[in-house]
């Protein structure tokens, strides 16, 4: 199972719009961290897969955690399955502006990203948090699952348990995960 060309431009596409957009069609919308959390609860009723359902939950209530007030256009989570893909895509910050509160020094969207796969670091300091992606990539791992994560022109990508770390010449507005499981 591999990620398609089909699958990144389908899912990919809406967050690469320059803002503002009004809607993304073929996209469950999640207005809320509320309408998110009991669409979680039920999706764990469906799967029996409390893992699945905690990276899900890691992901998901970052678009609330570290957006809230900093939206560019929609506000929530934006969520679409094909197969055994996922997509949670937000129209926020993303992960560089967030991080520059406290990491001012960051230089790119790359970099942004890497460290918040990789550091204990978090823009919503002085909370100590800022394992979620960390958790969530070591949980993919273990799983054999895949990952493609795009903020801004920053990529981490989890294909055979290997995790790396690129950039694209395409932006997304925000942040947008597939996993495949």
């Amino acid at each position: 199972m591999s990620l398609s060309a089909n699958i990144v431009s389908e899912f990919l596409t809406p967050f690469s719009q320059k803002p503002p957009i009004n809607h993304l069609q073929g996209f469950t919308h999640f207005a809320s961290r509320d309408v998110f959390q009991a669409q979680l609860d039920n999706f764990y009723r469906q799967v029996k897969n409390p893992l699945l359902v905690a990276v899900f939950g890691e992901i998901g209530n970052n678009a609330f955690d570290h957006n809230l007030g900093r939206w560019r256009d929609l506000s929530g989570l934006f969520f679409a399955q094909r197969d055994h893909w996922f997509c949670f895509g937000d129209r926020g910050q993303g992960v560089h502006s967030s991080l520059a509160r406290v990491l001012p020094a960051l230089r790119s969207d790359g970099e942004a990203v890497e460290t918040a796969f990789t550091k204990q670091v978090s823009g919503r300091s002085p909370e100590n948090r800022g394992n979620g992606l960390k958790f969530s990539a070591s949980v993919i791992q273990s799983q054999s699952w895949q990952l493609y994560f795009q903020s801004g022109s920053g990529i981490c990508t989890i294909e055979k348990g290997t995790m790396t770390f690129n950039e694209s010449e395409n932006l997304v507005y925000g942040s947008v995960a597939f996993i495949g499981t």
